[in-house]
């Protein structure tokens, strides 16, 4: 009986081990059968153009091709491509058919060699981790026991004073020695902890970027055999993004303004860009560039209806398929006639349309998908400016300078912000504003050397009490010294309060020569300074309320 089970058992998996091989052969004399028409063949990346949320990727392949129709497999594809924007050209005497997708769950991709080394460190310093708190856990375990046990003799009898001493001295010496050595293992564990999170985020970069399993299919048919012939496709890919950002360096109040114009691309798409041509846009390719169509309106007895009343002209459809035979490449696709260019140094070329701003990169960049911002170098303008110097004591007792610089020499910037460096020291940021049509004041940051002081003159201030009022009076003195060689225009704010109540008097006394705004109570002077000179304004104004009430504090 119990051969009869286990004959019938081991018929059973010879069975089945029979039918699993034989889904295998058919699988892959399928996958043979198919492969005779297919051809494997790996792209380059050529150019990028990188817009503020995506990017439109161009790729540059090679190949040899029989007569007849022949499946061209592009893989190793970012899988945050867009399918429907995929864009294909090909060339000579090669017809494209179709392109489609599909997902390769069965690609072998070997990991590099840096990865396995990776890995193999990460798993030796989890091992180090686990044998340090291995370590910990005995030494809080002997504690927890010297503790348990610190009850020196019996219940009912004493202990003599020279072993208690010899006790109390072995206790806490094996104390000490245990809070020193988890003091140590703690360091220890703490350090290593940086190091396997450092080598792990380092991993996760890589597997966060694998490529998927997206193979692309390009179908095409040519009458005879060519060699060497170019496929050129393109695609819109997320996770990428570029920020615009600015130096402005100004050697003196003498010299130019000069504004370099630079760019923090940041991808992770799983692809990187390698000595790539660049062109960074402000477009957005997702927005709908067709035009309404107007249809009729039809006007009824209680109602009112509009029938498709933005249909679009053309298909929405972002499949493209030309080839030279049939067509020219869409406007968007970049075109080369080589894979491998050779690119001369430089820095970008600026294309200003009514609707976007263009920077067309004319060295070589790498930027690797690691979601580190990589910063490109976009273009250096040597500007007139107006320098000025300005101050508000009452709130800074501190010279700002300021360079007004024409909106017509800003009309291809877009906004951000801007480091600054004055006289060769960084000062501080600021932000440009690109939309700027008339024109645009820089602040350049604080200059020390010209010292600023605002103080109450006492003397000529007082409070005093007439009938139901009160009266304050106000003398303030602001002195300004240049301690620089050059003389220095400098303009100087201030102000009075100003009354929100009928009950609450405000007069200016003395302006000082200052300009008056009524309405702000803003006081503004225009010095003139020679350089090491000194010069002081005075301003004073009265305030009257009645006595019994409390006004805030100006």
């Amino acid at each position: 009986m119990e051969t009869f089970r286990c004959n019938k058992i081991l018929s059973s998996t010879l069975g089945f081990k029979i039918f699993i091989w034989a889904v295998v052969s058919l699988v892959i004399s399928t996958k043979l059968i198919a492969a005779e028409n297919e051809v494997r063949v790996p792209s380059n990346i050529t150019h990028v153009t990188v817009f503020l949320n995506q990017a439109q990727v161009t790729r540059v392949a090679k190949t040899n091709l029989q007569a007849g129709t022949t499946d061209i497999i592009f893989d190793r594809v970012s899988p945050y491509i867009n399918i429907k924007s995929i864009q294909v050209k090909t060339e000579g005497n090669v017809n494209l058919l179709s392109v489609s997708h599909r997902n390769n769950y069965l690609a072998n991709e070997d990991k590099p060699a840096f990865i396995i080394e990776l890995e193999d460190t990460i798993a030796a310093l989890e091992n180090q981790l686990a044998l340090i708190n291995i370590r910990k856990e005995a030494l809080n375990l002997e504690k927890e026991v010297i503790i348990a046990n610190k009850h020196i003799g019996g219940e009912n009898s004493g202990v003599k004073v020279e072993d208690l001493e010899d006790a109390l001295v072995l206790f806490r010496k094996r104390s000490q020695e245990i809070g020193e050595e988890l003091l140590k293992l703690e360091g220890g564990l703490a350090k290593l902890k940086v190091i396997k999170n450092k080598f792990q985020s380092q991993l996760n970069v890589y597997l966060n970027n694998r490529n998927s399993s997206v193979e692309i299919v390009v179908t095409v048919k040519t009458l005879s055999a060519v060699s060497n012939t170019k496929i050129e496709w393109s695609y819109l890919v997320g996770n990428t993004s570029w920020v615009p950002f600015y130096d402005i360096r100004v050697k003196d109040t003498k010299s130019q303004l000069q504004l370099v114009s630079k760019a923090n691309i940041t991808q992770r798409t799983g692809e990187d860009w390698k000595n790539v041509v660049l062109k960074l846009s402000t477009a957005n390719p997702n927005e709908n560039g067709s035009k309404p169509e107007l249809n009729p309106t039809y006007l009824t007895f209680n109602q009112y209806i509009t029938i498709n009343s933005r249909k679009p002209l053309v298909s929405k459809d972002r499949y493209s398929y030309k080839s030279e035979s049939t067509g020219a490449a869409p406007q968007s696709m970049e075109t080369e006639a080589d894979v491998e260019t050779n690119f001369s140094d430089g820095i970008s070329s600026t294309v200003q349309t009514e609707i976007n701003t263009e920077f067309n990169v004319t060295s070589a960049y790498t930027i690797p998908s690691d979601n580190n911002p990589h910063q490109v170098d976009l273009t250096v303008n040597n500007l007139d400016a107006h320098y000025a110097y300005g101050t508000v004591p009452k709130l800074d007792k501190t010279a700002y300078v300021t360079a007004k610089v024409s909106g017509n020499d800003l009309v291809n910037q877009i906004s951000g912000e801007a480091n600054v460096y004055f006289d060769g020291t960084f000062t501080g940021k600021t932000y440009i504003n690109g939309t700027s049509s008339d024109s645009l004041l820089l602040s350049l940051g604080k200059d020390k050397r010209i010292q600023i002081q605002r103080n109450l003159l006492k003397d000529f201030s007082s409070k005093s009490f007439a009938g139901g009022s009160k009266k304050e009076l106000s003398t303030w003195e602001i002195s300004i010294r240049n301690t620089r060689k050059e003389p220095i225009t400098i303009v100087v704010e201030d102000q009075i309060p100003i009354s929100t109540d009928k009950e609450i008097e405000v007069k200016l006394l003395n302006n000082g020569g200052a300009e008056y705004d009524e309405t702000t109570g803003k006081l503004k002077w225009t010095v003139t300074l020679e350089g090491e000179k000194s010069h002081t304004l005075k301003f004073s104004f009265e305030v009257k309320y009645p006595k019994e009430k409390i006004i805030s504090n100006y």
